[in-house]
């Protein structure tokens, strides 16, 4: 039991242990968070020197008959995604950003984080 606690404290702390975090864990999070199987787009831009990393929460969600990817392919696209947030240590900000979110997707505006 005391171990369980040390680890939602440190867990509290310092973020969830992010070495594991996956397309399917991204896919529960945003699935969750909005009841659809929204798509992602990751952005890199550089401004003033530095380099700005983006994920964007698209319009377009799996369960259209227009969503332009199978199932296997949204999930393989999101574990890419998955994998270069857990390279640029980004995962908690992004569990963060969507757990505080009010902003949704909609036709034309991507949830930006």
């Amino acid at each position: 039991m005391n171990e369980n606690k040390f680890r939602k404290d440190l867990e509290r702390i310092v973020g969830k242990d992010d070495s594991s975090f996956s397309g399917i864990e991204l896919a529960n999070l945003i699935r969750n968070k909005y009841g659809r199987s929204y798509d992602v787009t990751l952005i890199k831009k550089e401004f003033m020197g530095r380099n700005l990393l983006a994920m964007n929460v698209m319009w377009k969600y799996r369960e259209q008959r227009s969503f332009p990817l199978t199932e296997d392919e949204y999930l393989l696209r999101l574990d890419d995604v998955a994998n270069n947030l857990k390279c640029w240590g980004a995962v908690s900000h992004v569990r963060n950003t969507l757990e505080k979110s009010r902003e949704r997707p909609r036709i034309g505006k991507a949830t930006k984080m």
